[in-house]
């Protein structure tokens, strides 16, 4: 019960610091700040996801471990942008001249940010599919979820500070109620046959 808790109240602490970080942006880039808040999120955000796995698994039990996998993929990308945009802060190379250096290493970069990358989105739009089918969480909520993941990549790409924040705030007041009904859920002990 502690620990469903704890995953419930990630739901919230990792989107919340992931919604922080387009206010430090600097000329549509994240910066020292935004950067280190991209790649902290993470950890909370994908520990509540753990929970959510755990929730899904009765209902979708093969589906879901892949889903997870995806997670994992999407975070791992997640964290390199936002350490780049971290590491772009330190190095002084706000001005575009960082993607450029990729090159250089086209294979690398395409494995670490284009493919990566956009794994966390995709997940999340897997996960408000989820949510619909199963009715984890209320349909209008997975709607939301699902908007507010596809606006996620656009308002980055773009980068438009304004779209960057409502599809930031849309995705944490969508993970508020998911979080919420995490925290409520009732689960039995699932008993395994021996």
């Amino acid at each position: 019960m502690f620990i469903r808790r704890v995953q419930a109240l990630c739901l919230v602490i990792g989107p919340t610091l992931f919604a922080l970080s387009p206010m430090f942006w600097i000329d549509g880039r994240y910066g020292i700040v935004g950067g280190m808040l991209i790649a902290v999120a993470m950890v909370p955000w994908v520990f509540g996801l753990l929970g959510e796995y755990d929730r899904l698994r009765p209902h979708l039990p093969v589906v879901s471990g892949l889903w997870m996998l995806l997670v994992l993929i999407g975070m791992f990308g997640s964290i390199a942008f936002g350490l780049q945009g971290f590491f772009e802060g330190v190095l002084g190379t706000t001005d575009g001249a960082s993607p450029a250096t990729f090159t250089g290493v086209p294979t690398a970069g395409a494995l670490v940010l284009l493919l990566a990358g956009p794994m966390f989105p995709a997940a999340l739009v897997v996960l408000s599919i989820f949510h619909w089918r199963t009715r984890l969480a209320p349909r209008w909520v997975a709607s939301l979820l699902a908007l507010a993941a596809a606006m996620f990549p656009v308002a980055r790409v773009a980068r438009i500070d304004t779209l960057a924040v409502i599809a930031d705030l849309l995705m944490l007041g969508t993970f508020c109620v998911i979080a919420w009904r995490a925290w409520h859920a009732d689960r039995a002990p699932v008993i395994s046959p021996s």
